[in-house]
């Protein structure tokens, strides 16, 4: 039986509602401190999202294909490419509004003791907007330089939480490799197609696919000639990074 739990594309149930915002449950129950929904915003649409105290959740808001912009009472950042946004908690009220129809997950995590003492001690800006144009990118030794590697969400700095994206054309490998303490989820972005690799199982992924993978398995992806990667990687360090506050 695959250790890896999966969401195709077309599970999703676009029904909308009064707002003009469909909102689905993927994957749920699967990892106990961690809810998905997936989310369309119709064109001229607005929502705005439920807040939650920072001793109780955190959310974050990965927006994947469609335009608009994200909007606090003080500023408001333009959605024109793949981009992630963190509220600050319910210090600081936000809305929504698509101009394209606007499709995006929201991730709303469970914050542990080691969330609420590492973040009260140091933590990202809030509020967090960074499209993927201006992340921070990095390399590692199992993926070929020509492979994108971009941070959305720094290691060590929200808790047990962080976030990147992978950009890469076939045919090229993501080498395997282990996380013994972080749980993943990866979400394949518009254009994607790849084949997932764990314990040498081989899982097909497209464009909306979604997966969850516990720690502790050894995996990696590959694309034939013609395909492309472009996934984003949401990761969750159980018991918190060692050498930090507990």
């Amino acid at each position: 039986m695959s250790v890896v739990k999966f969401h195709k594309a077309e599970e999703y149930r676009k029904e909308f509602d009064a707002q003009g915002l469909a909102r689905q449950s993927v994957l749920t129950g699967e990892y106990k401190d961690v809810e998905i929904y997936k989310c369309t915003l119709k064109a001229g649409a607005r929502w705005e999202p439920e807040l939650f105290d920072a001793q109780e959740k955190v959310q974050i808001l990965l927006f994947t294909a469609g335009t608009g912009y994200v909007a606090t009472d003080h500023q408001a950042f333009n959605i024109t490419e793949v981009s992630v946004f963190v509220p600050r908690f319910d210090e600081e009220r936000f809305f929504i509004q698509a101009d394209q129809e606007l499709s995006f997950l929201q991730i709303v995590a469970a914050m542990s003791d080691y969330d609420r003492e590492n973040m009260a001690d140091s933590h990202i800006s809030l509020p967090r907007f960074r499209p993927v144009s201006q992340a921070w990118t990095y390399e590692e030794n199992f993926k070929s330089r020509d492979i994108k590697s971009y941070t959305l969400i720094e290691h060590r700095m929200f808790g047990r939480l962080s976030m990147g994206a992978v950009y890469g054309m076939g045919p090229n490998v993501v080498g395997q490799h282990i996380h013994n303490e972080l749980e993943q989820w990866y979400y394949a972005l518009p254009g994607a197609k790849f084949t997932y690799q764990v314990n040498g199982e081989e899982i097909p992924f497209e464009e909306g696919d979604l997966s969850y993978t516990p720690h502790g398995n050894y995996h990696g992806t590959k694309a034939e000639n013609g395909q492309r990667f472009d996934y984003v990687w949401f990761e969750l360090c159980e018991d918190g990074y060692p050498g930090q506050l507990k």
